[in-house]
């Protein structure tokens, strides 16, 4: 739903192209609502709300249009774009968005994958009930914890949620000898450093130097054995299916460190934009945690198979969107494109703000146990330790929207969402846009998104409006909703 109070009227540039001002006039306030299934398959940081986008999209673009976002992360543009019928090529440095937004649009055989997890459970879960085993306070049979919470001075047990399949009694115990037992092996598998970094420094300082330091012993077990398992599978599971697996694995990794707590009577993933370790942190269980995942996979999945479907056919190459394909989802600095010039019709993104979100740093909690590590000299951000100031900051988003321009076709928009409360990230991002030849259109202020107001990253950022600029040579556009910048 659509409505437009007095305090969020759009700004519109008189040398705007007449049919972007009445685009940007009409765009009003946008509704937001809480992600759709298939964003809540895997965490990735300050993803934006799916209702701008899909409206940015449909008023903006049309059917069969080829939208860039050079800046993808979580898949938004990938995914509605795809939903709305256009065909959408998705750059990001980060091997984690990657592998996000490939998950999110690919197709999934439902049936193989539940097939999949059964086969796992046949040997899963008698190991999950041994080492996850308690004693049950009512009937005194074998219950299995679902998560107990440590003080991290001793990293002794405090208390132990426990469901008991005996009796079926659940509930909080305290911990007794015998609780928990340990496991007595541990699959192999490569340590890997965490690298220094802005947000890296708290662990570094406390002595956690290795990202397997993050997890219990018990934890790490089940994370590993589960991996193990996963790549052991054989026919009729295949490779797509067992990808959707180790993806599943992946977002499990959110609850399965010590960056767990409770929040209240919540319980709490790792939520923020930092490592931290809370004074009492939980140890979830592993393997209930990957079923509850794979309940949202198959949520996620069954939402794009019925939205988008087999219309999402993978690119190649630039030449195959030109025939049968819709996407193309590429890691690479979008500041040297892989696109010909003058060749797509618009440009839908959402940049980094400054030092909000190091995505780099961050994703490596994700992709260690898989082999990966996300780029850092690369990342467009203010990282102090890395010696990244605002300048390094501006010039990276100068020399991106410089490709931008060059790839846009005569006529094509270029719109941006941008949320920050820094005066110098504001600035040097619009100064970017300016420098890489866009004029400015118009920008259309947007209220808090009250579907976000109660997470810790809304009470960070300001509200989204959308700028759009135009080029006096070639007519480009862009446009921004605070957060968003549409530029022609």
């Amino acid at each position: 739903m659509l409505h437009e109070p007095q305090e969020y009227k759009p700004i519109i540039s008189a040398e705007a192209p007449e049919e972007l001002k009445e685009k940007i006039g009409k765009l009003g306030v946008i509704e937001t609502s809480v992600h759709t299934p298939p964003y809540t398959m895997h965490k990735f940081w300050a993803r934006r709300p799916w209702r701008v986008f899909r409206e940015l999209i449909t008023r903006f673009t049309k059917p069969g249009d080829i939208i860039l976002d050079p800046f993808a992360g979580g898949g938004v543009t990938l995914v509605e774009g795809l939903i709305a019928r256009r065909r959408v090529i998705a750059v990001d440095l980060n091997p984690l968005a990657v592998k996000i937004m490939k998950h999110e649009v690919k197709p999934l055989n439902m049936g193989l994958y539940k097939g999949a997890l059964k086969r796992l459970a046949e040997v899963i879960e008698p190991v999950a009930s041994e080492i996850y085993a308690v004693r049950c306070p009512h009937c005194g049979g074998k219950a299995m914890a679902i998560w107990t919470e440590y003080d991290s001075t001793s990293n002794k047990p405090i208390r132990i949620y426990y469901e008991c399949p005996i009796c079926g009694s659940k509930g909080i115990k305290k911990p007794e000898p015998g609780d928990l037992p340990e496991p007595q092996s541990m699959p192999q598998f490569r340590r890997v450093q965490i690298p220094i970094g802005d947000k890296t420094s708290d662990l570094l300082k406390r002595g956690i130097r290795f990202f397997d330091q993050l997890y219990t012993k018990r934890n790490l077990y089940m994370v590993l054995r589960l991996k193990e398992e996963i790549e052991r599978l054989g026919d009729p599971f295949d490779e797509d299916v067992k990808s959707f697996l180790l993806f599943t694995l992946s977002s499990t990794l959110k609850w399965a460190s010590k960056m767990s707590h409770l929040r209240g009577s919540i319980i709490e993933g790792w939520a923020i934009h930092a490592y931290w370790i809370y004074p009492k942190y939980l140890e979830i269980n592993v393997w209930k945690q990957f079923l509850n995942r794979a309940e949202a996979v198959l949520k996620g999945k069954s939402y794009t198979n019925r939205y988008i479907g087999y219309y999402a056919k993978e690119a190649r190459d630039f030449s195959d969107l030109l025939t049968e394909a819709t996407y193309m989802v590429i890691q690479a600095d979008a500041r040297k494109l892989p696109l010909p010039s003058e060749s797509v019709d618009a440009v839908i993104t959402d940049p980094p703000y400054g030092d909000n979100v190091n995505y780099a740093e961050l994703s490596d909690y994700f992709l260690w146990l898989f082999g990966e590590s996300a780029p850092k000299n690369e990342e467009i951000v203010i990282n102090r330790t890395r010696g990244f100031s605002i300048h390094h900051y501006q010039q990276g988003l100068e020399e991106v929207f410089r490709e931008c321009y060059r790839v846009l076709k005569p006529g094509g928009a270029l719109i941006s969402t941008f949320n920050s409360k820094d005066a110098s990230v504001v600035g040097a991002f619009v100064y970017s846009v300016r420098k890489a030849g866009f004029k400015f259109a118009g920008v259309s202020p947007q209220p808090y998104l009250r579907a976000y107001e109660t997470t810790f990253h809304a009470m960070q950022v300001d509200s989204m409006p959308l700028i759009t600029y135009s080029s006096s040579t070639r007519v480009r556009d862009t446009v921004i909703v605070q957060g968003v910048l549409l530029l022609s």
